[in-house]
Formats: C-alpha cells, sequence, structure tokens
C-alpha cells in the first residue's frame, strides 16, 4: 500500500514538492483568509465597488506570481504607488462594531503576513527568481490602501 507523504506537497508556483511548512504555503493561506474577509466585507453595502476593487487588486497581484502577464490596471498600480504606511487610531471604528471595517482591517492583517511569508519563501534557492519584486512592493501598498480604506482615511 502507497504511504501518502504529508511532510511535502506540490507547489504550482515551483512545479516541485517542497516541504509542507514552507513559506510559501503560508503565503498562499494568508491571501486566502484576506480574500475571505474581503468577501465579508463585500456583503456590507457600505462602499461596494470600492471594497470589490480592493479585491480585484489582491486577485491581480496575486496571479502575477503564477503568470507576468497578469498584472494592475495602470490606474490601480498608479493609485497604490502614493501609498505610504501610516498610523491611524483604529479603536473607535471597531467600538462600533463596524463589521466591514473590522473584516477590512482583518484583510490588510492577513495582507501584511503574506508579504512577510513571500520574503521568507525568497530565502529558498528554488523561489528567489520566482518571488519577483512587484508582488512584494503592491501586495504592501495594497494592505495599507485597505487599512486606510477601513479606517475611512484613503489618500485620492
Amino acid at each position: 500500500m502507497d504511504e501518502e507523504n504529508f511532510a511535502t506537497a506540490y507547489c504550482e508556483l515551483t512545479e516541485s514538492r517542497v516541504r509542507a511548512d514552507h513559506p510559501f504555503f503560508f503565503y498562499l493561506s494568508e491571501i486566502r483568509l484576506a480574500q475571505a474577509e474581503l468577501g465579508r466585507a463585500i456583503s456590507s453595502p457600505t462602499r461596494l465597488q470600492e471594497t470589490r476593487a480592493i479585491l480585484d487588486m489582491l486577485d491581480a497581484i496575486n496571479g502575477n506570481l503564477f503568470d507576468p502577464d497578469e498584472a494592475l490596471a495602470d490606474r490601480d498600480r498608479k493609485m497604490l504607488n502614493h501609498e505610504e504606511d501610516v498610523w491611524l487610531d483604529v479603536k473607535q471604528k471597531l467600538t462600533d462594531g463596524n463589521i466591514r471595517v473590522a473584516s477590512l482591517l482583518a484583510a490588510s492583517s492577513h495582507m501584511r503576513n503574506s508579504v512577510s511569508y513571500l520574503i521568507r519563501a525568497r530565502d529558498d534557492a528554488e523561489f528567489v527568481d520566482k518571488v519577483k519584486d512587484y508582488v512584494v512592493k503592491y501586495l504592501t501598498k495594497l494592505s495599507i490602501y485597505t487599512y486606510r480604506e477601513a479606517i475611512g482615511h484613503v489618500l485620492l
């Protein structure tokens, strides 16, 4: 009887089996969590188009890992290029019990975590050329943009 090896898993990015606890798999999990939180935020009728736009941008950035031809629309890329990290007080927004705000903040945190895992994945020689600066840069900026959208502090 063939025993399954759960210590490794197939990685679509490298088209090889890598250890199951590789940072890239944690990256994928964080992206899925961010997508799930954005899906929850979409259930709120507030700023629906803006929330869907964030989900579309996340999909394009993540897709770029697997297909370099998939990229952000020019207007989205230009908009994200203006995002800089700032500290904003979220306590009041969260104490109001706003589901959309909480979901966007969670999505932003998952995006930030996913960036960290991508950077760690680059330590592996098999991933160093697969994880491009484009994805790291725009995922970081989208995380900041999502955070600001949650707070209602979007720079236009």
